[in-house]
């Protein structure tokens, strides 16, 4: 730098102005890096954490139904609701990824080619294949529901679709869209996520699982279907993958270590303390024990879906933060992130 150019630089208080920021010295006090955060923070709209949410309970009700029917168990009114509630979701999860992208060529653009070493790349392929096996699985079970008309042809091809081989089949791709959502956004720079990467996946698989299992509670209490071997065998179901998703939390916790912080946070708190465990874990968990009894099984239906879904959005949330400071960041890219002999995850 000349000595004029330093001169221009040097301001009345004796602070320099830099190219790189011209407010640098008035607003960087401990944040480094010149106040500004080293990495971009996800643009996601509130579309891809709900997104998130109906992707999982789609994964978790096909799991579920699955393998009832592997086992055996024999409930038409809940394959019916689990087959439905797939294609639901799976007709609603492709339009809230597109509504976020902004345009629908960016979906088609990443069909185009598949990645396997690419969360990306394998969750857009897994959303549209799991998408067209649940249609093909519901459109089957819609001609065995008369939806299609009494006697023609449409529904006499229907009935070739072998909706229970689809089914297993499926299965390991479903499995895929439930889990691949939070190995997607481990395989990035966010600390908070980043850090994660181990239990990332294996925890939003068991709170789809969670929401799954409620919604379908949920259903077959307010249509007052399913056989009661099935509604006490979702009881059981739903207090055991709580105290799992319970567990992965906790070791989610222990793993991000002092990245976790922006979880605890005046804005994300509300979501993953009040919302996530209190509300969608500790709560939901209480009701389900003792005499069941249906008020109190769809309260806590409710719960549970309710905490699956701040969960998501705590997550989304949590992340932006955790890009935007500095300190976190370069604590995290400077090496103490790695695994260190006192830990016990």
């Amino acid at each position: 730098m000349s000595e004029r150019t330093r001169d221009q630089a040097q301001q009345s208080n004796g602070s320099v102005e830099t190219s790189h920021h011209p407010a640098t010295d008035p607003e960087r006090k401990d944040k480094g890096y010149y106040g500004i955060p080293p990495i971009k923070h996800a643009h996601w709209t509130w579309q891809i954490p709900v997104y998130f949410w109906i992707g999982g309970i789609g994964a978790g009700v096909h799991l579920f139904s699955t393998i009832a029917q592997i086992l055996g168990h024999k409930d038409e009114d809940l394959i019916r609701a689990s087959r439905y509630t797939v294609l639901g979701t799976m007709i609603l999860s492709p339009v809230l990824l597109i509504w976020d992208l902004g345009r629908p060529e960016r979906f088609y653009n990443m069909l185009r080619v598949l990645k396997l070493r690419s969360p990306m790349s394998t969750q857009s392929w897994s959303v549209f294949a799991f998408g067209t096996l649940s249609g093909l699985i519901s459109a089957r079970q819609a001609a065995d529901d008369g939806l299609l008309g009494d006697d023609n042809l449409l529904v006499r091809l229907v009935k070739l679709v072998p909706a229970r081989f689809l089914s297993i089949l499926s299965l390991p791709v479903g499995l895929n869209v439930g889990s691949n959502t939070g190995n997607l956004i481990s395989a990035t720079s966010v600390p908070l996520w980043a850090r994660n990467w181990l239990f990332m996946g294996p925890t939003f698989l068991a709170s789809g699982l969670s929401t799954a299992l409620s919604w379908l509670s949920l259903v077959l209490h307010l249509t007052h279907s399913g056989e009661k071997k099935t509604m006490h065998t979702l009881h059981r179901a739903e207090k055991a993958t709580i105290l799992i998703e319970a567990g992965l939390i906790a070791a989610s916790l222990i793993r991000m270590s002092k990245w976790s912080k922006p979880l605890f946070s005046r804005e994300v708190a509300p979501l993953f303390v009040g919302g996530t465990l209190i509300g969608g874990i500790l709560a939901p968990f209480a009701l389900l024990f003792g005499k069941e009894s249906r008020p109190k099984s769809i309260l806590a239906s409710v719960l549970a879906l309710a905490g699956g879904l701040a969960f998501r959005f705590a997550i989304i949330k949590g992340g932006r933060i955790s890009a935007d400071d500095p300190e976190a960041y370069f604590t995290f890219a400077s090496g103490d992130s790695a695994p260190q002999p006192e830990d016990k995850v």
